[in-house]
């Protein structure tokens, strides 16, 4: 009965979110609580981040302090992970971790249940601490109401919320077993859903925030319910002397938040948080318009013609692969690796043509290619196309009168009349300072090593690249590592340590890559070498990517070799085969749901499920889990694989165009069960965007 009532309050609710008639506020830009999610100082608020922000903070007082970064992929959702660092107690032996500090992992998730009105108050539920140890496990709803510049909040608080037992807890009136909650802590990880708003009482608590507008200052004070956790970790209980907390924090430029508050009547709390929201691109302001050219009155049947196309459209970095015309009629294939959005490709490739041509161009057939790969073919009206530059029609008109197909099998450049000489083996390389962590173990929180990483990626024919990645150290200070893995399964991930002291300076790929489109929709993939840091072999990968359908489904598999942890050419005596079946499903509001069954690198069979959303500006924030065969005691701390992920486009931080994105995971431990390979040049991520639904989603970018 618990295990339904909790289930349904987490993923039964959120899906019944109510909407309000009229927005009668606008959003509410407010701060972070010292755990990193939206709040007071202690205790939460009903209030979230704007949807598609990003947050990382840190918030240092005694004896706690949290480095935190809080994601809103949805207006109704709001999540943290969080590393805590408690200061009266110590990680370990000195003789083993010196002096340094406990550490504790977090993840927080809080629910908009009511959406905020001029007569209703925004309610939230939320879950703090949900998969940690029970350090600081709360659970909560809280309600918010705006009444010019203050901000009531109002809540009842479980767990360490609810330490002043206010009230009696009226959910054991559902069910006896909501009286019992286990104070034990545990290693973390798993989620103990028989705690969840569980315990004899529960606490009443409340406070506000006075916003100063024109200063871009908040005033905050609040009733604080917690206890300092004098029972967790067996520390010595902190002493409160006022349950009353005030602080003060000030907004910069809306990119950051600095926060100082006292609590608990004896200590100051210092804070900081970087914010941005980067699924807004209506402020994002690009100077890099479609190049003006001049009116050619070129006869598109001449090559005269196609050198000019290739000329101009080569300044554009849009580069011409192929042609063919006849009387009305052009037919082109072209590459780029400028724009994330190939529709803009699209657009200015016939912006280019259309104005030098005759008017006796009629229609204007485009080839775009990702990759050496034929995705699809735009056939645009060349007269509709010159109207709608001159807004005398708009650009949904224009698209109705254009016809997009996939043509990924006949790859037309290969029998174009006109064909530019391409000069094998091209050659690309670029070099950057790049950073390697190891966060939270018990020798010290952060170990690192500032490197040189030096990419390159040889094109021996269309089709077959050597890809490189060398790294040499710069400076590093992983030899305080000393803390070898104990792991009850084959040590596919957890030597990573070793890896990390070996190989600073490394060879971290190293292989051939052969992609081709077998028949329509169809791709392959052929690689072999040093695959990644850890892993060499030899495997290939085909996907079904259907044009005209939002399924995806692809099929992987490798025999490998485990890498020396010099990470050289040389080996070491493990070998496995992994591989997966994996289907791909877009669904609405741009989230696309992953999931991977197969055979691990470990040996151990599961499924692993990915489940991420994609905002307008190409930002991406995704969450993944995986369970295996591999029994909890085995798995160890954390008990089954999982993490986050989040991609942010190059393109959001420059004044021009630009493909390429900034990418971040984070698995809170680095176990051997459920691990997988990292497999670059993944052909979903190639060729998964280049549907019909992903080209309607960007066709107003034809005239950009």
């Amino acid at each position: 009965m618990k295990f339904l009532i909790a289930f349904f309050v987490l993923f039964c609710i959120p899906l019944k979110i109510h909407t309000s008639i009229e927005e009668y506020f606008p959003e509410n830009s407010a701060t972070s609580s010292k755990y990193g999610n939206t709040g007071l100082i202690e205790i939460p608020t009903a209030r979230l981040m704007e949807e598609g922000t990003l947050k990382f903070g840190i918030s240092a007082s005694y004896p706690n302090e949290f480095t935190y970064m809080s994601a809103s992929p949805f207006k109704w959702l709001e999540a943290t992970y969080r590393y805590s660092e408690i200061k009266d107690k110590l990680y370990g032996p000195s003789s083993f971790s010196g002096n340094q500090t406990w550490k504790d992992k977090g993840f927080d998730i809080k629910f908009l249940l009511v959406k905020e009105t001029y007569l209703k108050p925004a309610i939230a539920l939320g879950l703090r601490d949900v998969a940690g140890t029970g350090a600081f496990s709360s659970e909560y709803l809280v309600a918010s109401k705006e009444l010019g510049n203050i901000d009531l909040t109002l809540g009842m608080g479980w767990g360490n919320l609810g330490q002043l037992s206010t009230v009696s807890n009226p959910l054991t009136n559902l069910d006896e077993d909501f009286k019992s909650r286990n104070s034990n802590i545990g290693k973390g990880g798993t989620f103990n859903y028989q705690d969840w708003f569980s315990g004899e009482n529960v606490s009443i608590f409340g406070g506000l925030e006075y916003k100063l507008k024109k200063r871009g200052m908040r005033l905050k004070l609040e009733y604080d319910t917690s206890k300092p956790d004098d029972r967790y970790y067996k520390r010595l209980p902190q002493e409160v002397n006022s349950r009353i907390n005030l602080g003060i924090f000030y907004n910069i430029s809306n990119f950051a938040d600095i926060g100082l508050a006292f609590e608990r009547g004896n200590q100051f709390r210092l804070s900081f948080a970087f914010k941005g929201n980067f699924a807004d691109t209506t402020k994002l302001k690009k100077y890099d318009p479609p190049q003006k050219v001049p009116k050619g009155n070129l006869d598109h049947n001449s090559e005269e013609f196609m050198i000019s196309a290739l000329n101009v459209l080569k300044n554009d970095e849009i580069f011409l692969q192929g042609g063919s015309s006849d009387e009305d009629q052009i037919d082109i294939s072209v590459s780029q690796s400028k724009y994330s959005n190939q529709v803009m490709a699209v657009g200015r490739t016939a912006r280019v043509l259309s104005q030098l041509s005759t008017d006796s161009l009629e229609k204007i057939n485009i080839n775009i290619m990702n990759g050496d790969i034929e995705t699809s073919s735009f056939s645009i009206p060349n007269l509709n196309f010159k109207k709608a530059l001159d807004s005398d029609i708009a650009v949904n008109e224009l698209i109705k009168k254009t016809n997009i197909e996939s043509k990924s099998s006949e790859q037309k450049y290969l029998n174009h009349e006109f064909r530019p000489t391409v000069n094998f083996p091209e050659v690309f390389w670029s070099m950057s300072p790049a950073l390697r962590h190891h966060i939270g173990g018990p020798e010290a929180f952060y170990l690192g090593q500032l490197w040189w990483r030096v990419n390159t990626n040889i094109k021996f024919s269309r089709n077959l690249t050597l890809s490189t990645v060398f790294g040499l150290d710069i400076y590093n200070n992983f030899d305080q590592l000393r803390n070898p893995s104990n792991s009850l399964l084959p040590h596919v991930r957890s030597d990573i340590q070793e890896y990390l002291k070996e190989g600073s300076s490394n060879i971290a790929r190293f292989k051939l890559d052969y992609i081709w489109s077998p028949r329509n929709d169809w791709f392959a993939r052929l690689d072999v070498g040093l695959i990644e840091e850890m892993y060499g072999g030899i495997g290939g990968e085909i996907l079904y990517r259907p044009f005209d359908s939002l399924f995806a489904i692809g099929v992987t598999g490798h025999f490998l070799k485990q890498r020396e942890y010099k990470q050289r050419f040389g080996f070491r005596d493990y070998e496995v085969f992994t591989g997966h079946l994996t289907s791909y499903l877009k669904l609405p509001r741009d989230l696309l749901l992953q999931i991977h069954g197969g055979r691990y690198l470990a040996k151990d069979k599961g499924v692993t499920l990915d489940i991420s959303r994609r905002f307008k500006s190409g930002f991406r924030l995704g969450v993944f889990a995986t369970r295996t065969d591999v029994p909890k005691e085995f798995f160890g701390e954390g008990s089954f694989d999982k993490g986050f992920y989040f991609n942010i486009p190059l393109d959001l931080f420059y004044s021009d165009y630009r493909n390429g994105n900034i990418s971040f995971a984070m698995h809170p431990l680095t176990r051997d069960g459920g691990a997988m390979l990292n497999n670059h040049n993944a052909l979903y991520g190639i060729f998964g965007d280049t549907n019909r639904d992903s080209i309607y989603r960007d066709l107003q970018g034809l005239l950009k």
